[in-house]
Parts: C-alpha cells; structure tokens; sequence
C-alpha cells in the first residue's frame, strides 16, 4: 500500500462526488508532469489525501487500476487551459467532518515532505504546480493520526475499504490458483464466513460466548487471525473462529475487543466499555478457556488485530 497527496484546486467538488481523480496526461506546452504520471503509478488498495483551500478534507482508498479518459465535462470552465487527452483513478472517497489544516502542523510535516513534487510549500501553502505527490509512509500515517480522533467514522470506513480490497486481490488470486474448484469455493465462501469454514467452528463453537444466543443462524462466523491474513489452511480451520453476535463480530474484527487465553473479555477503555454496558455487557466477563489451538489464533489476534 502505497500514500498519494492530491491537490484539487478547482475540481475538489467534481473529483470528490464524483469517485476520481483526473489529470492530462502532459502540461499545455506538451512537457512532462510527473504528478500527472503519477497517476498510472497508483494501485488498489493505495490511500490518496484530498488536499483544497489548505485543508485535508477527505482521504480516499484507490479501488481500481488508472484508465485512460477524456477530461470530465462537469470540469467545466476549470478544465479550459488542459488536454482533453488524459487519465482518471477510481476512488471511493470519505470526506472529513473535521478537516486536517497542514499549515498548523509544519514542523512535523515539512521533514516528512518530498525533495521533488512536493504537495506543499515551505510556508505550508499548496504546491500549484503539483497535482498527484507521492508520499512517504511516515506522512501517510501522521496525516492519519491527526484526522482519525475527530474523524473515526471516515477513517474506519477507509480501513474497510481497503480490506475490501485486499480480499478482492486474493480472490483473483485463488481464482487464478492451480487447485481444485471445490477448494476455492470453500475458501471463497470462508471469506463471509459460510461453507465449510462454518461448519468446521460449529463442531467448537456452540454459541457466541459474550451474548449467549444460540440460534446459529443469527450468528457469524468470524476469522480469528483475519480472512486476508491467512494461508489457505487457516481460512478454513475451525479453530480460527468464533461464532459472535452481529455486533461483538464488528467490534472483535475491528479490533475494539478481543479476549485472553483464560476466556477474559478485553476492551479498549475509549468509549467501548460505554457501549458494551448499553448492550447489557458488563465487565469483567470471562467467557471460559479457550483450547491450545484457538489460543494460538487469540495471541495473533491480540498482537496485530487488536487496538491496544
């Protein structure tokens, strides 16, 4: 996964609404513009930071492999002085409810920022010249920090959609694999938790442990160590799964919750103990032992999964 920094300009509107970013493919006077080629440089699955009037307004998750395409005609007046000819990514946008201002951060941003193309000034105003900037991981991840305690839905949802993504990839790939169609219809199925997968956490799991429901039916079948983390063997080993409730699935996948070795409920103290106790789940809460090879799936969980 790779960080991109867009600067709108006039078409943030256009752009953002409309699930894209656009570029001729060279300036007016026929030279290169490497933000512009930067926009074949881009993948699925990589984050793009919206940047207008000096604030981040939204972050979006490339969905698609750029494409050739002629300017957008909703660009209107905004577009007169480019190439019709040009290249367009598919972005699933989340715009900020609570913007980013870089210029109120420089002395953290600027060491950060690159040599060439850079997005921004010295002085923390946008870079004219530069549309699509590449930027390094410890960028990406500070811009995310700064947006993600007043922004959690759109940075969830961003991290959604990259998931959603990754899973994509590795369908194509099994897919594409050299083994039987059956396998890969069972390991396609295991990705919502249904087939074999499910059958195989039945034979362990009678019921969620948190809310005590038992009707298999209202339940999901949720990966331990998740679905696109794991090898083709752990997709469809019971023991890397739990049967959960709707929502204790969405707070364990998220990594909001997870559970000890002994059975004990752990929750992240900010706010989702608030929730747990509106749904009637008060801790402490021990949910009985976990076997060795569950445990083994629960560390994993707690390391890489888990928020704290």
């Amino acid at each position: 996964m790779s960080y991109w920094w867009v600067n709108h300009k006039q078409t943030y509107t256009n752009e953002v609404e409309g699930g894209y970013i656009w570029s001729p493919k060279e300036n007016s006077n026929g030279a290169k513009n490497q933000t512009y080629l930067n926009l074949t440089l881009t993948k699925p699955g990589d984050i793009v930071f919206s940047y207008a009037a000096g604030k981040i307004k939204a972050v979006g998750v490339v969905t698609a492999n750029h494409r050739e395409q002629t300017k957008p005609n909703e660009f209107g007046k905004s577009g007169d002085a480019w190439s019709n000819s040009g290249w367009a990514v598919p972005i699933d946008w989340e715009v900020l409810s609570y913007p980013v201002i870089p210029k109120n951060h420089m002395e953290q941003i600027s060491p950060l920022l690159p040599q060439k193309n850079s997005p921004l000034q010295t002085n923390g105003n946008g870079n004219q010249s530069c549309y699509l900037a590449s930027i390094q991981d410890d960028l990406g991840l500070f811009l995310t920090r700064l947006a993600q305690p007043n922004n959690l839905d759109a940075i969830f949802s961003v991290e959604a959609d990259i998931n959603e993504v990754e899973e994509l990839k590795i369908v194509d790939a099994i897919n594409d694999d050299n083994i039987d169609s059956t396998e890969k219809d069972q390991l396609i199925k295991a990705r919502q938790g249904q087939g074999k997968f499910r059958k195989n956490v039945s034979k362990l799991e009678t019921k969620c442990r948190v809310t005590g429901v038992s009707e298999k039916n209202l339940l999901i079948a949720s990966h331990i160590k998740p679905w696109r983390l794991a090898s083709n063997s752990e997709r469809l080993d019971g023991h890397n799964g739990l049967l959960l409730s709707p929502h204790i699935d969405k707070l364990f996948d998220q990594g909001w919750i997870t559970f000890s070795d002994n059975g004990d409920l752990v929750s992240l103290t900010n706010g989702i103990d608030v929730v747990l106790n509106q749904w009637g789940i008060h801790l402490p809460l021990n949910v009985g032992v976990f076997n060795q090879k569950q445990a083994a799936y629960l560390s994993y969980h707690r390391d890489h999964i888990y928020r704290g």
